[in-house]
């Protein structure tokens, strides 16, 4: 069961952590993202399926399910849609993004990339002797804690 959800940059979500029970109501105007909240739980669920791909696909594409409102002249960071899960078994990241830019043009450049995903033993807090897969770019790294 999922414990806990944290959805940023995603459609009309900009950032909203959530407690979740065994019996969730989520209420409020039409437009205000319960829709979003749901379909952030189906994109969980298509990472784990391994179908995120087409799951991005079916929905329009990165750029469509990514927040589009303004940002903060401060905000140096690349755009980047994550979403965040606390389960009764493990702890689980994923940050969607774009391609760097590179310095010629491509057909590639609106394609969605895996930036990091994290997975951490549930019970533990975040730190690195708990995660038991990273993945940052094309590298990743798994640990056998059987």
């Amino acid at each position: 069961m999922i414990q806990y959800i944290r959805i940023q940059n995603f459609r009309s979500v900009k950032d909203i952590a959530l407690e979740l029970g065994p019996l969730n109501i989520v209420f409020g105007p039409n437009g205000c993202g319960k829709s979003n909240i749901y379909n952030a739980i189906h994109l969980l669920t298509a990472a784990a399926e391994g179908r995120l791909s087409g799951f991005i696909s079916e929905e329009g594409g990165l750029e469509n399910m990514m927040w589009s409102g303004e940002r903060s002249p401060l905000d140096r960071h690349p755009r980047r849609l994550q979403i965040a899960c606390r389960t009764d078994s493990f702890d689980y990241e994923l940050q969607i993004g774009f391609p760097e830019k590179l310095p010629y043009p491509t057909q590639f450049m609106l394609d969605p990339i895996v930036k990091e995903e994290n997975i951490w033993l549930a019970g533990y807090s975040r730190r690195p002797s708990s995660r038991v897969l990273q993945r940052k770019n094309q590298a990743a790294f798994l640990v056998d804690v059987t």
